[in-house]
């Protein structure tokens, strides 16, 4: 079992609640928004010092933080479980056990949320929420490697502008502003941070070959953008 294994069943549980929910928002495993709400799960396979503390860490700037644990048939509470709900409880972080059983996965809520530390960063919640909307598919599962690559709002508005240009050959700023791109499109093409643009003449872009690639690299997240400006042109 690895963490990203507890992320699908996590998900499933919070969008039944009405929550928008993305993997790997900032450092957080998961983040869940509804109106206004963000709720944080961090996911591990057992219980350590680490989780604990970058738990208190998200309880600066969420509205609710849990930890998330996997229970098997034969292992069917986490170690130390009566010292850990202790600890949680005086922590006023919430604890989810995912239940892998023989033949379903169950979500069980074993604690939820206490008031804990005071929420001190709401600019942080701010962005996160941002962060969560801006992101039109769910790319990133929670839980995976620190190192992985995270398909992220900002990478999600560049392929937005990837595959309109695949589309269109060339295009201005104002034109794609026109088509329904974000008012910061002009930087987002002359700041060319994956170097997926490329600059005709003054005013005017096209796609790089390395653009070309990356949307082959999301195809998912290409065909999205590419049916949106068809809708957009019509």
């Amino acid at each position: 079992m690895v963490e990203t294994d507890l992320y699908p069943p996590l998900k499933a549980w919070l969008e039944t609640q009405g929550y928008l929910v993305r993997g790997e928002v900032g450092r957080c495993d998961i983040a869940a928004e509804k109106d206004g709400e963000l709720i944080v799960v961090e996911l591990k396979l057992k219980p350590s010092l680490v989780l604990l503390s970058q738990a208190v860490e998200r309880q600066e700037y969420a509205d609710g933080v849990y930890i998330a644990l996997p229970t098997t048939p034969e292992r069917p509470n986490p170690p130390a479980a009566r010292g850990l709900r202790r600890l949680l409880r005086r922590l006023g972080i919430g604890l989810v056990l995912v239940r892998f059983l023989k033949t379903r996965i169950r979500v069980e809520v074993a604690m939820h949320p206490g008031a804990g530390i005071p929420r001190r960063r709401p600019g942080r919640k701010a962005a996160l929420i941002r962060e969560i909307a801006g992101r039109d598919l769910d790319l990133t599962p929670g839980g995976g490697a620190g190192g992985a690559q995270k398909v992220t709002a900002y990478r999600h508005r560049c392929v937005r502008l990837a595959a309109w240009l695949s589309e269109l050959g060339e295009a201005s700023p104002a034109r794609l502003r026109q088509l329904g791109a974000p008012e910061d499109c002009g930087t987002l093409l002359s700041k060319n941070l994956y170097g997926w643009f490329e600059r005709v003449r003054r005013g005017s872009y096209r796609l790089h070959p390395a653009g070309r690639d990356a949307l082959d690299q999301l195809p998912e997240l290409a065909a999205l953008y590419h049916g949106e400006l068809k809708d957009r042109l019509r």
